[in-house]
């Protein structure tokens, strides 16, 4: 592992030239950095200058920060070399007992465990499965976003965003409509904990959990007595390697799936409006030709990644790039960097809702890819077309707020004014 001074602090943004910043200065683990906008200026450098990047961080040995398209390929192709199981999927080295937990879920998995476990859980996304649910998501997208219809103005992201990945993930986990509102309260505290707003104090994510599981447990034994045939019974009854999921084990998974199920649409539903706005062109040119609704999906998700990065740990010594790489370094995959890569994206810093192609990668790529990828694009599909046939002159009240974190992409609340159609 190289060494760097772990002290490093990262600049006031607001009162520097990114482009000129010394590469040593730049600090990606920053939350606040994020909660002002992705750094694509670093990104940039760092593409040009150390695209296989040593990064100190004050909370840890330090890590690999990767920032090209082809690299962010190589590291997330290769589960032998470049684990998710060795240290977790995230960034912090958790305790043991925290390790063993994430071990667990899909997440943090390396196969062949993985591919047996994702199983399980894939057969609720299949084609077939999406293709079912689309009828009733559909119908849910046009009774929320109909609601607008009562007023001139709302919190986007509470009132449209994040309401309908949260039903989503509850029809196929088989949550009853009553407790949805809390395990969406809860999920957020607990994967949003590094934002104040959200999670005020310490202790405040550990009693979302704790609240979670007793939740889990309480479904387990309902499902048990009365199977309803949701993903939740499937996973009780599932089998691995000729034994069932112990009562952690499921708990966990259902934790996983509901957190996982509602951030990152909600993440990129508010994203993708923003993003529109900020680009009247592009929205313009949506609203004449529907068709163009799968690229503008995909543009979005390019533009604006629901989760900023995820880490490997290195099984062996490697090269990445011509950089040598220790058995046991973190490498951390940032994907605003990935996506804006020039080799890879003409004009990258362009919003473009007919680029193609567009190889994002906001969705990761090779065993980690996001089960849930199909849902979310039609997700996205539905939202934004049900909301231009319904609302139109829409504008910020005031400025979008985004949440206080280096790992999720997310906006807080986003006020909008607007017209009924």
């Amino acid at each position: 592992m190289n060494p760097a001074d772990p002290s490093t602090t990262a600049p006031d943004l607001d009162s520097i030239d990114l482009s000129t910043t010394d590469l040593s200065s730049i600090d990606l683990t920053d939350a606040a950095v994020w909660e002002r906008a992705a750094p694509h200026q670093w990104f940039d450098r760092l593409r040009r200058e150390s695209p296989v990047h040593w990064h100190a961080e004050a909370d840890g040995p330090g890590f690999w920060a990767l920032t090209r398209h082809e690299d962010v390929r190589r590291v997330s192709t290769a589960p032998d070399e470049f684990s998710s199981y060795v240290g977790g999927p995230l960034r912090l080295d958790p305790p043991q007992d925290g390790l063993d937990q994430v071990r667990m879920v899909i997440i943090g998995m390396d196969p062949p465990e993985h591919r047996s476990f994702r199983g399980i859980v894939a057969k609720a996304f299949t084609p077939k499965h999406i293709a079912q649910l689309g009828d009733a998501l559909e119908a849910e997208t046009a009774r929320v976003v109909g609601e607008l219809r009562d007023g001139d103005r709302c919190d986007f992201v509470a009132d449209v965003a994040a309401r309908i990945p949260m039903w989503s993930i509850s029809e196929l986990m088989g949550v009853p409509v009553a407790d949805r509102h809390r395990l969406y309260e809860l999920s957020h505290a607990l994967i949003d904990d590094q934002d104040p707003e959200v999670a005020p104090t310490p202790d405040t994510s550990m009693e979302a959990s704790i609240e979670i599981f007793g939740y889990a447990s309480e479904m387990a034994v309902r499902e048990r007595q009365s199977p309803s045939g949701s993903l939740t019974s499937a996973l009780l009854n599932a089998e691995v390697d000729g034994r069932r999921l112990t009562d952690i084990e499921f708990t966990l998974f259902f934790m996983f799936l509901i957190v996982a199920g509602n951030e990152t649409t909600r993440t990129a539903s508010s994203h993708g409006l923003l993003t529109l706005l900020d680009h009247p062109d592009q929205l313009a040119r949506l609203r004449a030709d529907p068709s163009l609704m799968p690229g503008a999906v995909e543009e979005i998700l390019r533009w604006e990644p629901p989760i900023h990065h995820f880490r490997r740990t290195a099984t062996t010594d490697v090269e990445i790039g011509g950089q040598a790489i220790a058995e046991g370094d973190k490498v951390l995959m940032w994907y605003a960097g990935a996506n804006r890569d020039p080799s890879v994206f003409e004009d990258p810093h362009t919003f473009r809702i007919d680029r193609s192609p567009n190889p994002q990668q906001s969705f990761g790529i090779g065993e980690h890819f996001c089960l849930g990828a199909s849902l979310a694009r039609l997700s996205l599909r539905l939202l934004f077309t049900e909301l231009f046939a319904t609302i139109e002159n829409i504008g910020l009240e005031s400025p979008a707020r985004r949440l206080h974190s280096n790992l999720i992409n997310g906006i807080k609340e986003m006020r909008i004014t607007y017209d009924v159609r």
